[in-house]
Order: C-alpha cells, then structure tokens, then sequence
C-alpha cells in the first residue's frame, strides 16, 4: 500500500465549521482550541510510525483557510484492479473543503494519477475514502451514507463506477450500502475498520442491528466482527503490515481486543489535537491502492 498525507499547516477549527460534526462544539472555536505546535508533533509522530508514507506541505494561495485538508482521506477515492492509476475526486458537503480541490489535484497530478470527478450535487456529496471501503480485491465495497453522502450519492457512483470499469472490459465492483445511525460515527472510516481483504470490524452503535446483518450477508458473518464501547475513534486506524495504528486507545482493554481479532500489534500514537475537529489515522491517511504505481 501507499499512503499519502497531509501537513497540519493550515489545520484549525474555525466558527464556520461549528456543528459540521458532533465534536466541533461551540466551545472548540477560537484561537486557542489547536495546540498548533503539538498538532505538528502528533503529525509528525503519525509519519514516522508508518512503514512508508508521502508526505506533502500545502501552502494556499493568499492565506485561504484549508482548515481540514490535513483529513486527506476525505480527498479522494483510489480505484483497484485498472491498468492505470485512477482516482475519483469527492465532492465536498462544505463549501470551505470544495477549496481543497485545486491543491489536491496539483497533488495527484504529481504523482501521475488520472483524476475523475466525482459528479455531486448539494444533496449528493461524496467524500473520498472516508466513505467507501475495499473488499476482495476491489470486487466489492460497502458505503456508508448517513451524515455527508446520502444513499443516491451511492446510486451516482454505483453508475460512476460501472462506466468506468467496463471501459476497461473490467466487471464493476458490487457495493453494499449501509446507513450509519449515530453521528458519533459520521463517516464510514470512523464506524468501521477494514484490517485485511475479507474482514472487517465494526461499532454496534455506528448501525442497526439490519444494517449489521447486511454487512455480514455481504461480506460472511464471520468476516465481520462487532464490538461496543464508548471509545469512538478506535477503529479510525489504518493496517500497516503487521501493525495496526491507531490513537491512545481510552479504553484500556480495546487493545487486546484488537490484537485477537486482527492479528496485528497494536500502535497507538496521540492524535488529540485532531479529534478535537473529529479526525484520527484514518482521516489523516489517503491509501493509494497498490495496482496504483505513482511516479515518486
């Protein structure tokens, strides 16, 4: 795999952002609430754990606020199983993250991906990896509307894909959409955790108990593994060869829980200052999918 991510030069929490998620609260705003020093050194902890990692620095054009371009996973969607690198551009719900684009595909570009537009409306966001997951080989994804996209975003892209892969002579792959339920869990990527191909772990109270079941229909009941606890960012983490990363777990018996599940060692780094603006691994980390070959 190779990950990409994003400097926290331009990262704050500004009035404008206030309720795009639960944990931004009115009383998150203000000059204060980043430790801009300490959100440097998380960030750079955050690299230097992975086993490879690109990283780039953004410097907007006349100081423009690119508050959230650090959450890179929102930035797009890589595409597997294509003889060329491909990646869907999102279309952002809020009108300050519609700002990144330009910068994410001078980004791209320079790493010789090819870029789609992701053909979103006001009612039909879509925002990158952070809402859709791969299984069996890019066969098949599950999506997850509920707080940003919505179920017809999944029918555009559903569309979106099916063009693209057939031109390719390529089955399309088939994609099992699921509505999130708590906005504890407002993207996909923080309500569930993909830690291999086949398998993945999820929070009870990101779905209904049908929502769980078409999950584990889709992908084998005993590919899909659910646990309940009050740490919300747990599985916002990303598998590194035989690690899994992820924040300073809060609840202590998370990790052995993780470990037997996954198989993985369990990294854990401090990502506080971003889960005050509702991001941890996951959101920080675009995965490029390795039939990808950027040009480094």
């Amino acid at each position: 795999m190779i990950r990409v991510c994003i400097k926290p030069t331009t990262f704050q929490i500004l009035p404008y952002q206030y309720e795009q998620n639960r944990y931004i609260t009115e009383e998150s705003i203000g000059p204060s609430s980043i430790d801009k020093k300490k959100a440097r050194e998380q960030h750079n902890v955050l690299e230097k754990t992975f086993s490879k990692i690109i990283s780039f620095t953004v410097k907007p054009i006349h100081d423009e606020p690119l508050s959230d371009i650090v959450f890179v996973a929102n930035g797009g969607l890589s595409l597997p199983r294509l003889p060329k690198p491909i990646l869907i551009l999102p279309y952002m719900k809020y009108i300050q993250r519609k700002q990144e684009l330009p910068y994410l595909y001078t980004i791209y570009k320079s790493l010789g991906i090819h870029c789609i537009p992701f053909p979103g409306y006001a009612d039909t966001p879509f925002e990158g990896q952070a809402e859709l997951k791969w299984f069996h080989g890019g066969t098949k994804a599950i999506c997850g509307p509920g707080f940003r996209s919505t179920r017809k975003t999944f029918r555009i892209m559903n569309s979106l894909l099916k063009k693209i892969y057939k031109s390719y002579n390529l089955a399309p792959p088939e994609l099992c959409v699921v509505q999130l339920q708590s906005d504890d869990y407002y993207h996909l990527d923080v309500a569930m955790l993909d830690f291999n191909d086949t398998s993945c772990i999820v929070h009870r109270k990101a779905f209904t108990p049908a929502g769980i079941r078409s999950i584990q229909n889709f992908l084998g009941k005993d590919y899909v593994h659910v646990i309940d606890t009050s740490d919300s960012f747990c599985l916002n983490a990303v598998h590194d060869g035989p690690n899994l990363i992820t924040h300073k777990l809060t609840d202590p018996s998370l990790k052995e829980t993780l470990e037997s599940i996954t198989g993985l060692k369990v990294k854990q780094i401090d990502t506080t200052e971003f889960e005050k603006s509702g991001g941890s691994v996951r959101c920080m980390t675009l995965t490029l999918h390795p039939t990808m070959k950027p040009v480094i």
